[in-house]
């Protein structure tokens, strides 16, 4: 599967992460196919589009990442989640295993951590 048919949307309440995350994942062909600033936005996204991969931050206003976690994984088995998160507490990072991510990008992060994750995942789906 080239990058360019790998769908990815990225759903961060940060505006400065998705735009990292964006011009990373695009920089390397990866087709970002959209984004959302909180938990509720980002699963009715996910409905609508369908993605390979979504980039699901932890900590957000409204609704965390833990909380939609597993309604993603109910109504989008086939979607590969990395959480994206700076909290490495145990608790966080069990709770995200036991909902059934496929891998975390930890923050502060750069670019080949990013591209690292990421493929590591697309080459799952392929």
């Amino acid at each position: 599967m080239l990058n360019k048919n790998v769908s990815i949307l990225l759903i961060d309440d940060n505006d400065i992460t998705r735009e990292v995350l964006r011009v990373v994942l695009r920089s390397e062909g990866y087709n970002v196919v959209g984004e959302a600033t909180d938990g509720g936005t980002g699963l009715d996204m996910a409905l609508k589009l369908r993605p390979h991969i979504i980039l699901l931050d932890v900590v957000m206003p409204k609704i965390s990442g833990l909380e939609i976690l597993p309604k993603i994984k109910e109504m989008l088995p086939e979607a590969m989640v990395l959480m994206v998160t700076a909290s490495k507490d145990s608790e966080t990072v069990s709770e995200a295993v036991k909902a059934g991510i496929h891998g975390f990008i930890l923050k502060p992060f750069n670019a080949q951590k990013i591209l690292d994750t990421v493929e590591g995942v697309v080459a799952k789906i392929k």
